[in-house]
């Protein structure tokens, strides 16, 4: 029945784009977001329904529809292509307040990636010096390399472009390529900057894949851009990308990145300091965090702190019986009751949170370094 269910939803999905499309293509914008908007609570649905390892894509796929939906009912087609503040609506920009030591582990990607983003900004380095201005972060999903990059922004005082899927890849602002354009315009006007995008096979596939036009048009501005940083030697503008999926990217992009940093999953000293990040100010009692750490043996540091959330809620669930029946006035003045964790509740969440990534794609990515890497 949940495979039949699955494939009906995943029919609709189609559905719900090739009609967005359609009416897309006919000018109808408010009619094809409403579609776009409906095709992203279907991917939501999905993802709910599917294995760990692929849920996180579906929900990113519903995210990205459903603000393209959005966007597109709300917004005029004019406005889009010629607001003077596009690149600030699409991009988050911001001055990160993460720090190297609010990872847990990673020490050699660390040291490796610290060394590379310092030596552009260090001035009178004689001509033999190298210096590195695009980074490819890749590894299982939910290792921190969306921290890194933070951390890597942080540390040099840098304005932070975390650019989204979802606003990139819109034809709904005009061209997706005219965007990624501004975006680094925007990025060498206000350098310092670190200019980080994620899941960046979806932006750029191979085009052994058979993309289409657009996305097209998309790889061709993303490999100008990168090819201006050779030219441009002064600006202090640096490029990371980051992906899950390091072999989905083209040839061309992929030659284009100076280093390539893999992210892997956190060792057995990396996961005991992830437990005590998110344990800070927990009263463990008779929790042994050794073996905690033992347990989670494949566990990513994202998939680390969904089990610490499970455990902790277990334990609000059973000292607050009720709580999710207050009303706004008896929320003000009630407080919170809690106790020690115990390790029954790190067993039922280790039943209920699973590690993200298999053995087989672990890998995968041990082959993909040795040959690219």
């Amino acid at each position: 029945m949940g495979e039949l269910r699955h494939y009906i939803l995943k029919q609709q999905l189609q559905q719900e784009l090739e009609r967005a499309r359609q009416l897309e293509s006919k000018g109808n914008d408010k009619g094809a977001g409403i579609h776009y908007s409906k095709a992203g609570a279907i991917a939501r649905r999905l993802a709910y329904q599917a294995p760990r390892e692929d849920a996180e894509n579906f929900f990113q796929t519903a995210s990205q529809y459903e603000s393209v939906g959005n966007i597109i009912r709300t917004t005029t087609e004019q406005a889009r292509a010629n607001s003077p503040d596009l690149i600030d609506q699409l991009i988050v920009t911001q001055k990160p307040s993460t720090t190297w030591e609010d990872i847990g582990g990673l020490e050699e990607a660390k040291g490796t990636l610290r060394q590379a983003i310092i030596l552009p900004f260090v001035r009178g380095k004689p001509d033999f010096v190298t210096i590195t201005k695009s980074i490819l972060l890749y590894g299982p999903p939910g290792t921190g390399k969306t921290m890194l990059a933070k951390a890597s922004s942080s540390t040099l005082n840098a304005t932070f472009f975390e650019a989204k899927a979802s606003s990139l890849l819109s034809k709904y602002f005009g061209e997706s390529s005219k965007i990624i354009s501004a975006l680094f315009s925007k990025a060498r006007k206000l350098q310092p900057s670190l200019v980080f995008m994620d899941e960046i096979d979806s932006l750029a596939p191979s085009r052994d894949s058979g993309i289409d036009e657009s996305s097209r048009r998309v790889l061709g501005q993303m490999l100008e851009e990168m090819d201006g940083f050779e030219s441009r030697h002064d600006d202090k503008v640096l490029f990371m990308g980051a992906t899950n999926k390091p072999w989905d990217l083209d040839d061309a992009l992929l030659s284009r990145f100076q280093r390539k940093i893999f992210v892997p999953l956190p060792d057995a000293a990396s996961r005991k300091l992830i437990f005590e990040i998110h344990l800070l100010g927990a009263d463990l009692g008779n929790v042994d965090l050794n073996e905690l750490v033992e347990k989670s043996t494949g566990y990513s540091g994202r998939d680390i702190a969904a089990l610490c959330q499970e455990a902790v809620t277990l334990m609000i669930r059973e000292k607050n019986p009720g709580l999710e029946k207050l009303n706004a006035k008896q929320l003000e003045v009630y407080t919170l009751n809690t106790r020690g964790l115990s390790p029954e509740e790190f067993d039922k969440a280790f039943e209920k949170v699973k590690p993200s990534s298999k053995a087989d794609i672990l890998d995968k990515y041990d082959e993909w370094g040795k040959e690219f890497g």
